[in-house]
């Protein structure tokens, strides 16, 4: 590790599970700092977990192509992370809409949640951003025990009948509905998401009886089409945090096939007890990953493990 740089990533690795779905629609991404497609000296590093519905199209176009189009966005190179990070997503968007227009109408009904951590090692600035529900958890490691503390989690989740998005899917002429027991958006649990284009402009601005019925599987707006706006946003919740040279850190990365079925803490204790018997992260990962995976009925799991320790740590 360069003295310059606040934060050495010690160990980082990935986990799947298929669980008892009948496709395996998730996703995961992990950059390192020699992969990372930027001529930056700082020493950089991407993980994501995305995970799909509809079908694994449009996790697997994100897994593959987000952390290029954040390279490229203008605003990365004057360390504004934030703003490229929007602009990528909405690049992204833009990207299956090309694709819609000229290929296939799949990217109308397939979508994906995004949970990110972009970070600058050299730095040591952690950003974290995120759409639906899939989570980025944080703990400090004790660097005698190595026992976990602080432990907090970084992401929203965004859902149809929170205030705020309710709010917003109103005003954009959006309909939520709650006849299956859980509040949506048309066939949709969520409120923000990549893909999805049936529920975005300029998708659902279309007259209905000139829509296809593979891209409008559900009601979700009773406005006209010239009224409306995104039900389904693109826009992500962020966070940046500085990551201090005299602390070691636990990131985790999570579908919500695992963030909804077990705690925070559990799940930090947990992943520290295996790492305080030697596991590796991707092996941790994977063990996280594979955890009820067979059970009848569970979900797509994913889970990103990755240690941090601070130059001075």
């Amino acid at each position: 590790m360069s003295t310059s740089d606040a934060v050495l990533l010690f160990d980082a690795g990935a986990g799947q599970a298929q669980g008892g779905r009948q496709f395996q629609e998730d996703r995961c991404t992990l950059v390192l700092p020699d992969q990372f497609p930027s001529k930056t000296e700082d020493k950089l590093a991407f993980f994501a977990v995305y995970d799909g519905h509809g079908s694994q199209l449009v996790a697997e176009h994100a897994s593959r192509n987000l952390h290029f189009l954040l390279a490229k966005r203008p605003e990365f190179d004057l360390g504004d992370y934030e703003g490229a990070i929007k602009g990528a997503l909405a690049d992204e968007d833009g990207v299956l809409l090309d694709r819609f227009k000229n290929e296939a109408t799949e990217p109308a009904v397939s979508g994906s949640t995004v949970a990110l951590c972009f970070i600058n090692l050299t730095k040591g600035d952690l950003v974290v951003a995120n759409l639906g529900d899939s989570h980025v958890i944080l703990a400090e490691r004790d660097p005698r025990t190595e026992r976990p503390c602080h432990i907090r989690r970084l992401t929203k989740s965004h859902k149809p009948d929170a205030p705020s998005e309710k709010s917003r899917i109103e005003e954009a002429g959006g309909v939520i509905n709650t006849r299956s027991g859980t509040a949506r958006v048309g066939a949709l649990n969520m409120s923000r998401a990549i893909g999805d284009l049936q529920y975005k402009n300029p998708i659902n601005t279309i007259e209905d009886e000139g829509t296809s019925q593979k891209t409008r599987r559900a009601s979700s707006s009773s406005s006209a089409p010239e009224t409306r706006g995104n039900f389904l946003s693109n826009e992500p919740d962020m966070m940046r945090l500085k990551l201090s040279p005299d602390r070691r850190y636990l990131l985790v990365v999570v579908s919500d096939g695992i963030s909804d079925s077990t705690d925070d803490a559990t799940l930090i204790n947990h992943i520290m007890k295996l790492s305080t018997r030697g596991m590796m992260a991707g092996d941790i990962a994977q063990e996280v990953a594979s955890l009820t995976a067979s059970r009848r009925g569970s979900d797509n799991r994913s889970c990103l493990v990755a240690f941090l320790d601070g130059q001075d740590s």
